[in-house]
């Protein structure tokens, strides 16, 4: 882990990155919509508010969890202070 030398950041580790960042903003907010209007029941309005709020509270998650994963990443430290 000491070792001093940067590890090569490959599009694969992109894709991955990408994908689960995908993943976790998205299926919250699809999952909370379609058990709010098919299993609740609720009004449409409700359905969508209930969502947006939901992708609001998943989108600041992944913010979190996307600087976390540029430093496993080995990302640019001079990207973190601007």
């Amino acid at each position: 882990m000491g070792s001093g030398v940067p590890r090569k950041v490959t599009t694969m580790r992109v894709f991955a990155a990408g994908t689960l960042l995908a993943l976790v903003i998205a299926v919250p907010a699809i999952s909370v919509t379609l058990v709010t209007h098919y299993v609740l029941k609720m009004n449409l309005i409700l359905t969508m508010v209930g969502g947006i709020i939901t992708l609001f509270v998943a989108m600041a998650f992944g913010y979190k969890l996307s600087k976390k994963l540029a430093k496993v990443q080995g990302g640019d430290s001079d990207l973190e202070k601007k």
